[in-house]
């Protein structure tokens, strides 16, 4: 197998670290609008509007699928506008959208507030991040997109339990409140000092490609008519969509399983490290290897979760949850960041991981919908674990399949 150099760290320049840095920030930025996030206001949403999981499931999935829609459209932007500017006014949407969401007082703004966080949130403001990540880093390209994802990691890793406890002493609103405030005071104001200069030095153009850029050919019509497109999607939205869904239903989850929710929610670090440690890992194997050698592995370990959430019961089970999305979801950060640009050139990423992006936010909104009227129509989900876990090994065994026309492809996108 044919593998190249892989840089040294030492090798980055302050600028380069400084734009990872930003990456960073901006991920960990995204969490109000992130499902990890907003669970942890699941109970007291549905106990305050009087909503069933299956009709808060349903509305959480109109709101997603809404910001999908508006992804569509908006995700180009990051091929035309500086990413410190658009960043700042996706994060200034998002501040004001927490602001909204501290104030809601019936169903239609409810789902208008949702719609907004998982559209600047989720949607906007990660694609702005990886996009900036993968255009303008070659030979780092892996280790700056798992780099960038610890913002992830560490909001993963510390916001559920923190906000479960200010919830009950502070109440909902109130943490809302707080969450615009640090975005604007605090989250803002980083991007806007570590994202002053691009990685090869000199003011950040307004958009277009990178120096360098490849694939000039691959617009976003032309990958809609590509079948290995189509191919991949299926499987890269396992992990939105199945993770999310246990994660939005983790009250029903730990009710079922006799656990308590304080305590689920005090094993989200194990998650968070997790997804650090094999998102490094990763990382350093897409610089060596290439995204497209790795994503046959990308399932498994969802899969074994789904698998373990289906049989076992006893509250070490918990971490063992953890883990398998956890490595799941740290791989897939820098693969799936890298592989779009080993496909189809940089000249145009941003419009094409627009499309992915907008497919992983429909996938986040499917799963806990889907899930929520299964659950109302009394199919538990450990029972329903077991079809999660097929479906990701019915994907893995497409991507082993897929992987001559993989390597032919980036070949080709290398020297075209």
């Amino acid at each position: 197998m044919m593998t190249t150099r892989t840089p040294s760290l030492s090798e980055l320049t302050g600028r380069q670290a400084s734009w990872i840095a930003g990456g960073l920030v901006m991920t960990l930025a995204t969490m109000p609008g992130q499902t990890n996030f907003i669970a942890q206001f699941n109970a007291v949403l549905r106990a305050e509007f009087g909503l069933s999981s299956g009709l808060f499931g349903g509305l959480y999935t109109l709101a997603t699928l809404t910001s999908a829609t508006g992804l569509i459209f908006a995700g180009a932007l990051a091929d035309r506008i500086a990413p410190r500017k658009l960043a700042l006014a996706i994060m200034a949407g998002l501040a004001a959208t927490a602001l909204l969401m501290s104030q809601v007082q019936n169903l239609p703004l409810l789902v208008v507030a949702l719609a907004l966080l998982r559209f600047f949130g989720q949607g906007m403001l990660m694609h702005v991040a990886l996009t900036a990540m993968a255009r303008w880093f070659d030979r780092f390209r892996g280790r700056a997109l798992s780099f960038a994802m610890f913002g992830i990691t560490l909001g993963d890793s510390i916001l559920p339990f923190m906000l479960t406890v200010s919830i009950t002493a502070f109440g909902w609103r109130t943490v809302w409140i707080g969450t615009a405030c640090t975005l604007a005071l605090a989250l803002m104001p980083l991007v806007f000092l570590l994202l002053r200069r691009s990685p090869e030095g000199g003011a950040v153009p307004a958009g277009g490609p990178a120096p360098a850029a490849t694939g000039l050919e691959w617009r976003r019509a032309r990958v809609l008519r590509d079948p290995l497109f189509w191919a991949i999607l299926p499987g890269i939205m396992a992990m939105p969509g199945i993770g999310t869904l246990f994660i939005f239903h983790q009250a029903n989850l730990v009710e079922a399983k006799g656990w308590d929710l304080t305590t689920f929610t005090a094993f989200f670090p194990v998650l968070a490290v997790t997804v650090a440690a094999s998102s490094l890992a990763a990382g350093v194997l897409v610089d060596r290897l290439g995204a497209w050698r790795l994503m046959p592995v990308l399932l498994l370990p969802l899969s074994a979760a789904c698998l373990v959430v289906a049989a076992l019961t006893p509250v070490w089970s918990i971490p063992l949850i953890f883990l398998g999305f956890g490595l799941t979801q740290g791989v897939m950060n820098p693969v799936m960041g890298a592989v779009w640009v080993e496909l189809y050139g940089s000249a145009h990423i941003g419009a094409v991981r627009s499309l992915a992006t907008a497919a992983l936010v429909a996938a986040s909104a499917i799963g806990p919908g889907l899930a929520g009227w299964l659950l109302d129509a009394g199919i538990p989900l450990e029972r329903q674990a077991v079809c999660y876990a097929a479906f990701c090994l019915a994907c893995t065994a497409i991507y082993a399949l897929l992987q001559p026309r993989l390597r032919r492809r980036t070949v080709a996108s290398a020297t075209g």
